[in-house]
């Protein structure tokens, strides 16, 4: 019996013990913190485009002579570089037959000249019948060059590519019969693209030209760029109802297409640098907490801006004490709090 009253009275005790140990560890908040420091993030206009290719970086192929299309090497999206091979043009047939036949007449002109000079000798033509067969060979000449010139002896010729590029359209398919002049394909610089974005007209007086530009592309896997202002419009586009602005992007290093989040940086905020998820919101705005002698002290602030994940704030913020990153949610003011010094990567990554 006094056996079991002692393993009884050494639970209880246990019990007890255990109890105010929970209460203990209930009685705080564990929260990641760190020193105050001031800093500045850039203040951004955001607008969103979609790159297209230079007025003049935009060409359209032809042949000045009918022919017929023997092959196409390229698809449409598909790249080349200057000199590549891009379709095989053949002389269509009756331009082949009006070049034999254009041979034909200067060969019979040729002769007629011979004879009439031989006729003048003997006095049986006059000097205009020489003049006129001169003349009727001259002309008989000038058509055969001009179907030489614009290559109606070629049976194959190979359209080669004027510049590094891409093709952006394919007017004809293989085996079609097409009259000189005709479009073949539409080609676009890869080195002469622009990004046109829409500001919004409250914005208006922040974007002037050459102000930087943090650009990021809406396709997964690309590298974030940098541009600056070229243009800015001086009119409101009547269907998006934004500002039409022109930005210069690096040579080569966008496709036609691709759309864009532009960053226009019209300037910075300055003050006391956290991460945005420090800043809470109540009923008389946003606060943070400092720790005081192990207490959470709430401050109302006032948030300047917000880049990425973080936040610049003003307000009665005192550089001695710690602000609360992590762990805010669960606070009240005067909450007894342990403070445990934020990681240096936790600190990276909110800096990002």
């Amino acid at each position: 019996m006094m056996r079991f009253l002692l393993g009884a009275a050494m639970a209880a005790l246990v019990f007890l013990h255990g109890s105010a140990i929970a209460e203990e560890v209930k009685g705080y908040a564990l929260v990641k913190v760190q020193d105050p420091k001031r800093g500045s993030i850039p203040d951004m206009v955001y607008a969103y485009g979609t790159a297209t290719p230079t007025s003049g970086a935009t060409v359209t192929e032809s042949f000045q002579r009918d022919g017929r299309i023997s092959d196409i090497f390229l698809e449409v999206g598909d790249q080349f570089k200057k000199g590549d091979p891009l379709l095989d043009f053949g002389a269509a047939p009756a331009a082949v037959i009006a070049y034999e036949m254009a041979l034909t007449t200067e060969a019979i002109k040729t002769r007629t000249l011979e004879r009439k000079k031989q006729l003048f000798k003997q006095q049986l033509a006059t000097r205009d019948d020489v003049d006129n067969a001169e003349k009727d060979l001259s002309d008989a000449q000038l058509t055969r060059e001009m179907y030489e010139k614009i290559g109606s002896i070629k049976s194959s010729e190979i359209l080669e590519a004027p510049f590094d590029g891409v093709v952006t359209a394919i007017s004809v398919s293989k085996g079609d019969r097409i009259s000189a002049g005709a479009p073949l394909m539409t080609l676009s610089r890869t080195d002469q693209v622009i990004l046109s974005v829409g500001v919004e007209p409250s914005a208006l007086d922040k974007v002037k030209p050459d102000l930087p530009v943090n650009l990021v592309s809406q396709m997964t896997g690309r590298k974030p760029l940098e541009g600056k202002v070229k243009r800015v419009g001086a009119s409101i586009d009547m269907k998006t109802r934004l500002v039409p602005t022109i930005i210069e992007i690096p040579a080569g290093s966008v496709l036609a297409g691709e759309n864009f989040r532009a960053g226009i940086v019209v300037g910075k905020f300055q003050g006391w640098i956290v991460p945005r998820d420090a800043v809470g919101i109540g009923s008389k705005g946003p606060f943070i907490f400092q720790v005081d002698d192990n207490h959470a002290k709430k401050i109302y602030v006032n948030v300047l801006g917000s880049v990425g994940k973080n936040s610049i704030i003003e307000g009665d913020i005192s550089s001695q004490r710690e602000i609360v990153l992590k762990g805010n949610y669960q606070l009240e003011d005067g909450a007894e709090v342990k403070p445990e010094e934020a990681a240096a990567e936790e600190e990276d990554e909110d800096d990002d």
